[in-house]
């Protein structure tokens, strides 16, 4: 049978109306529709593989030390891992079967000394470890867990205007994969007028060299967080507001997403725009039973009356990329006591999802395994747990 162009272009429009009865069209914020290279992938995308997590080995206090607060961590590709003891002000260092290594470094403002470690991270068999409240990194060489340099963090940011109205202290700290640095400094222009008056600052991303400098003007900026004003101190109430996510690929890509909407951008290492996907997820209200239901700070839940808040939880809560350039990100559902975690090609593409403990959370993936933050119930002890991850 042939078709007349009048009848073609009926037959088409029958087409289309069956299949927008069958799959209902997907209803994108205006804001979001006028991103250009933007995919937009379908609310009820059907994952590509199941994957099974089998608990295998823990990291944590021993009789050689005892860790007294844990905060970062960082794996390498041989499987030790490194746990950031912020009351002792060091790095703990433990084989891939558990047993206590080294530890590296000890309070002190001399080189390889810390005050407070704000995050680890491991590129080129290198660690880096960012001292937020010294503004620099120690770098150690990972064959011999020897420290090789100490460098200074943005010295001439004076030079730079922007950075006047920034909070003095580089908040976040991402190494790239040619030893130099994305520094983010976070700036309000706002002056608090009122107790738990909602604050919007910035995260300005700047490029440091290998020497620890500033080398460029500001590669980009984001809507950071949203902060409020108790007391005295701006702090950001990110149970009910959530912030900003970024993520660093190993080529030096970055990936940003906002709370508000499952979206992420892709950037070039240069901060120019590339694209952006985006699903359609249901957003779930914030209550003060759910508050309650989410183990949220009494000093909020019990405030929520006198704050700004919007009308729903953030959408999205972690995001981070792991040595096979996948992005594994979380996102809120209605039971509070998860999070629904989704595995994404670099494309956006829905590759696995499985919904995990909010109080269990996860903190590296790498070499196919999966590594969180848990208490043991019967110590009260924190502890790394490694988890073996499985495709099916």
């Amino acid at each position: 049978m042939i078709l007349k162009s009048r009848d073609l272009s009926l037959f088409i429009a029958i087409i289309f109306l069956v299949g927008c009865s069958s799959q209902p069209e997907v209803e994108v914020p205006d804001h979001i529709k006028k991103l250009e290279n933007l995919t937009v992938y379908p609310a009820d995308a059907e994952p590509k593989m199941e994957l099974e997590l089998t608990r295998e080995q823990t990291f944590g206090s021993t009789d050689e030390f005892l860790i007294g607060r844990m905060e970062d961590i960082a794996v390498d590709s041989s499987g030790r891992v490194f746990i950031t003891d912020q009351q002792k002000k060091l790095i703990v260092v433990f084989a891939p079967d558990g047993r206590f290594v080294a530890q590296l470094g000890r309070e002190g403002k001399g080189p390889g000394e810390f005050s407070y470690i704000k995050s680890l991270q491991i590129r080129n068999d290198q660690l880096y470890v960012y001292d937020m409240n010294q503004q620099r990194v120690s770098v150690f060489t990972l064959d011999t867990l020897v420290g090789d340099n100490t460098i200074s963090l943005a010295r001439n940011r004076g030079d730079y205007q922007p950075l006047r109205r920034a909070f003095p202290s580089i908040d976040e700290v991402y190494v790239r994969n040619n030893n130099t640095y994305i520094a983010k400094f976070i700036s309000d222009d706002t002056e608090p007028t009122k107790q738990w008056q909602n604050i919007e600052t910035k995260g300005l991303f700047y490029l440091l060299d290998s020497t620890g400098k500033i080398a460029s003007d500001k590669l980009i900026d984001f809507q950071e967080d949203t902060r409020t004003l108790f007391k005295v101190l701006e702090v950001p109430v990110k149970p009910f507001f959530g912030n900003a996510l970024t993520a660093l690929s190993s080529d030096n890509s970055i990936y940003w997403a906002g709370p508000e909407h499952f979206l992420i951008k892709e950037y070039s290492p240069s901060g120019a725009y590339r694209r952006a996907f985006y699903y359609p997820h249901e957003n779930i209200p914030l209550t003060k039973a759910s508050a309650t239901e989410a183990d949220v700070p009494d000093l909020y839940t019990k405030n929520m009356q006198s704050m700004d808040l919007p009308q729903s939880w953030p959408v999205l809560t972690e995001m981070k990329i792991d040595d096979q350039e996948r992005l594994w990100v979380a996102t809120t559902v209605n039971d509070m006591s998860v999070n629904q975690w989704w595995v994404l090609n670099p494309e956006g593409k829905l590759l696995a999802r499985f919904r995990w403990p909010r109080k269990k959370p996860i903190q590296v993936i790498r070499n196919g395994y999966l590594y969180t933050r848990e208490t043991e119930e019967d110590t009260g002890l924190k502890q790394i747990v490694r988890y073996r991850i499985e495709q099916q």
